[in-house]
């Protein structure tokens, strides 16, 4: 497990981050996310890469970024210049919150590749509701909840196509509610 520098480039033995092992795992379940949901939602981007989505991790984060309640993850709309047309789409950036995705794992005793599969798979849905306008994004604080069941139910649909040890256990820990994937969308 790598450890966050400090601004004096000193690792900061308190902030756990994605290791190179992590961040394998994380590319891999990138593309496991990025092929089920644009196949679901019948999104011709191909390679996740190609997707409006930027993925970070807790190092690359800017302050605002950074939830203070510290959930797993979180989505960020951002727009592009003041002109809406399709060569400026809005895009989005998946914030991951290392810490707390690795303080989860280890807490569960579960695999971080199916674990950053579902967190993946779920944010990856939610973007591609926002780019179908089955969602908008700017959804009233009553209806959140209500739009993440159904995002939660469209992923746990899609990741029963994998055959991904491990996953069952994540699956019934997110049906029970043990653990939830977002913490605010902002």
């Amino acid at each position: 497990m790598a450890r966050r520098r400090d601004q004096s480039g000193e690792p900061n033995q308190d902030v756990p981050c994605f290791g190179p092992a992590h961040l394998a795992d994380l590319d891999r379940a990138a593309h496991l996310a990025g092929e089920l949901v644009s196949e679901a939602f019948d999104l011709d981007f191909g390679d996740y890469r190609q997707w409006p989505v930027d993925i970070r991790h807790w190092p690359d984060l800017t302050e605002e970024e950074r939830s203070p309640h510290l959930g797993l993850a979180q989505l960020f709309r951002y727009r592009r210049g003041e002109a809406i047309n399709a060569s400026q789409p809005d895009y989005w950036r998946i914030c991951l919150y290392d810490p707390a995705i690795l303080t989860a794992a280890e807490r569960e005793k579960i695999a971080l590749l199916p674990f950053l599969c579902y967190i993946l798979t779920h944010e990856f849905v939610h973007v591609a509701r926002f780019i179908r306008f089955f969602e908008i994004f700017d959804l009233d604080e009553n209806q959140r909840p209500e739009e993440e069941i159904r995002v939660g139910l469209e992923t746990e649909k899609l990741l029963a196509r994998l055959n991904l040890p491990g996953l069952p256990k994540i699956l019934h820990l997110y049906r029970t509610g043990s653990l939830p994937v977002d913490d605010k969308t902002e």
